[in-house]
């Protein structure tokens, strides 16, 4: 036992509570395996904040690959408050990679008028199975970021992400169409680049193509406002084309063209889905 807590205070990883447990010993427990494992690891995170007349909000976004070890598990982000306590945002499955790995993601929201900031910026990823314990808290450093980051990418190898928070099928009465709305994150690889979707509306029958442009910045409504690119070389491009009105659905593919080499995201092979929203 000496050996762990030895360990566990050399790497400083964080003394706990959550709102409904204590967990303060956590790291303490033998349970623990490693503190970065290729067993889990942060795909990537999102942070931002924003204000208006005296409405705040607050929203963090995360994605986490984790070895597929037991259909039994619970992969979670502690997150640092402001307090110095820490408290744990449970994640939730969304698909399979392959038959090993899996992505899990999940996000915490607080909004309203008067509120104040809850989290801090330190986080690591948390993730049980089979008995055991894995963690990556980025080599023993942590993750950090602050409230108006916008997107960190954490692999090395992650080159474009698209934000399915922000693509959508609308219908635009004044053409009688509808639109395809893409947005999409960037690392900042070289100042030429493009960034384009591929897409089709009849099961890849046909396909097509289409430019998005490069945001000096991200403005969500009247809340969140994120620079780009952010402190972690990540800008945000954007974009929509105009589709005939009984296209509903569409499967796409993004590419991010820079220093002649090109860089896909099509959903880890699967590509994207999406389907325009009817409201009674």
């Amino acid at each position: 036992m000496k050996k762990y807590v030895f360990l566990l205070v050399s790497l400083i990883l964080f003394s706990c509570t959550t709102q409904d447990d204590n967990i303060s010993n956590i790291e303490s427990s033998n349970q623990i395996v490693s503190k970065t494992t290729s067993q889990v690891s942060l795909v990537k995170a999102w942070t931002a904040y924003g204000n208006y007349r005296g409405f705040t909000a607050y929203s963090k976004k995360f994605t986490v690959r984790v070895a597929n070890l037991n259909v039994d598990k619970t992969v979670s982000i502690f997150q640092k408050k402001i307090d110095g306590s820490w408290g744990e945002i449970p994640l939730t499955y969304q698909f399979n990679i392959d038959d090993q790995n899996e992505i899990w993601a999940g996000e915490v929201n607080n909004e309203g008028f008067g509120i104040s900031q809850i989290y801090d910026d330190e986080f690591v990823v948390k993730y049980e199975v089979n008995g055991n314990t894995y963690w990556d808290n980025n080599n023993a450093a942590n993750y950090a970021m602050s409230i108006q980051d916008g997107y960190f990418f954490a692999q090395p190898d992650l080159n474009v992400s698209v934000d399915t928070d922000f693509s959508s099928i609308s219908y635009v009465p004044f053409y009688d169409q509808n639109s395809i709305n893409i947005t999409v994150d960037v690392r900042n690889l070289a100042p030429q680049k493009e960034v384009g979707v591929i897409y089709t509306t009849d099961g890849w029958k046909t396909q097509d193509y289409f430019s998005l442009s490069y945001r000096s910045f991200w403005n969500n409504g009247p809340l969140f406002l994120v620079q780009s690119p952010n402190d972690f070389g990540v800008e945000r491009w954007s974009g929509n084309v105009r589709v005939d009105k009984t296209a509903n659905t569409i499967e796409y593919a993004v590419v991010y063209k820079v220093n002649g080499q090109e860089y896909w995201d099509n959903n880890y092979d699967k590509n994207y889905t999406i389907t325009r929203r009817f409201y009674n």
